[in-house]
């Protein structure tokens, strides 16, 4: 067993999450941007390059550019991109606060709508939330911003708060009658409140010194040879998006308004269909990895569909940290955050399994710190049987397993 170090220090007991640019869109699983700016201290060296392979909404990105690194960041999701996107801009806020200016009114002068082809419309939003985000779409079709992707942004999250889905909830929820015939339409004020708000909070918070280079991209598949880094801190999926976090679910209000208006493009798939261990030509150097077989053969005595499905993801994630690591330069560092969630009642210790992957891709072991989840964006309880209605807690603590190559 590779030794775990606890690392109160690292839980951040009363430190906010969602802070500064962060705000702009919440997005599930984030990391801390706290825990990231302690790797970029402890590991970071000037000049390095940084890479996140799964960068979500680019806790990682912003970070880094921040602490003056140059940073890449691979996604499938073109919604969690577009919110990297906006975070590591670099802003004129003058121009910014003059766009929006027109934006808004614009808006408010507006007659015209543009509602996109959405399943079920009609029973995800009310007749006049349909109207009024039909109108700010309009407006970000035909104006052009310099900034456009800052408001199509909050566009998105206001797409998704305006929903008739439940709040607190990664997968798509209706709420109950009751509150529909009670739900009021703020479409405008939030939206308008919310611009307001983020353009206050990036004219005071910290700005990117470095670019990052954001790609549409799976890390399942290899990685161009000309990409090179010095530094990875990522935190990739715990488990398949079926029994974990949705992704895909979660950015797909916003992705259904925004899609055609998204620089990263239109969904050519289905985000969470994407995500790791979609792939079922096993890689033959699992069979060796006596860690992973273990639970897999405790998994498989209950029931071996869903150590099938175990399988698959830690197929999907071999292939993934294989690659990471073929590109990582000498003497770079890999950091992985990650979860040990529980299948079928069965722990999953998924930071010992990272690190023999490591391990087994000659990579020298520097340790595993250990922290709470006090603040994650992560539902308190999940449903690791996949059966409605029965429900475990959520993981309690994170791994930052950390490896070097020499």
């Amino acid at each position: 067993m590779y030794k775990r170090t606890r690392k109160p220090e690292l839980s951040y007991p009363g430190e906010k999450l969602i802070r500064g640019r962060h705000k702009i869109h919440p997005y599930p699983a984030m990391l801390h941007p706290l825990l990231v700016d302690y790797l970029l201290h402890k590991y970071g060296k000037k000049g390095n390059v940084v890479f996140d392979p799964f960068c979500g909404s680019g806790v990682t990105l912003f970070e880094s550019a921040v602490h003056g690194h140059a940073s890449v960041g691979f996604e499938i999701n073109p919604l969690a991109l577009l919110i990297a996107k906006t975070k590591v801009e670099h802003y004129d806020i003058a121009r910014l606060k003059s766009e929006y200016a027109d934006f808004k009114k614009t808006i408010l002068n507006g007659k015209k709508i543009d509602v996109p082809q959405i399943n079920n419309i009609d029973y995800w939003y009310t007749r006049d939330i349909i109207k009024d985000l039909g109108k700010i779409r309009e407006v970000l079709k035909r104006k052009k911003y310099k900034y456009k992707d800052f408001f199509i942004t909050n566009f998105a999250y206001i797409c998704r708060k305006q929903s008739l889905t439940r709040a607190g909830e990664f997968k798509r929820y209706r709420i109950k009658k009751e509150k529909i015939d009670s739900f009021q339409n703020k479409v405008f004020e939030m939206l308008f409140s919310r611009i307001e708000e983020m353009i206050e909070i990036y004219s005071k918070t910290d700005k990117p010194l470095k670019r990052s280079k954001l790609v549409l991209a799976n890390s399942e598949n290899p990685i161009a040879k000309n990409i090179k880094y010095d530094l990875v801190i990522t935190s990739p999926p715990y488990g398949d998006s079926r029994t974990t976090v949705a992704y895909g679910e979660f950015s797909s209000f916003g992705a259904d308004w925004v899609s055609d208006l998204n620089p990263y493009g239109i969904n050519k798939y289905r985000v969470d269909k994407e995500s790791l261990g979609k792939i079922s030509v096993v890689n033959g150097e699992l069979s060796k990895n006596s860690i992973l077989n273990n639970v897999l053969n405790k998994i498989a005595a209950q029931d071996k569909k869903r150590a099938d499905d175990v399988l698959y993801f830690y197929n999907g994630y071999y292939n993934a940290v294989k690659n990471v690591v073929k590109n990582l330069n000498k003497d770079g560092t890999a950091c992985f955050i990650v979860g040990n969630r529980t299948v079928k009642g069965i722990n999953i210790p998924m930071d010992q399994i990272t690190a023999s992957f490591l391990e087994d891709m000659k990579l020298k072991f520097d340790g595993i710190y250990v922290r709470d989840i006090l603040n994650k964006i992560m539902p308190s309880k999940n449903s690791p049987s996949n059966i409605t209605g029965i429900k475990s807690q959520t993981m309690l603590h994170e791994y930052i397993v950390i490896f070097h190559k020499n």
